[in-house]
């Protein structure tokens, strides 16, 4: 899952965006390929330990 995480980063950051709009959107990303978005996921509405540095 984290090649996943590496991969959705390098290809969101390639796209010259404003660097906090570019943060934001890779959270969001990040949020919902780890199922975070799903009610029964233990850290539902939770963005805490998501990170697209590493």
């Amino acid at each position: 899952m984290s090649t996943l995480f590496r991969r959705l980063t390098s290809m969101l950051n390639s796209q010259h965006l404003d660097s906090s709009a570019s943060t934001s959107l890779v959270l969001e990303r990040l949020y919902y390929a780890d199922g975070r978005h799903n009610p029964s996921h233990p850290q539902h509405g939770s963005f805490h330990g998501l990170s697209f540095l590493g």
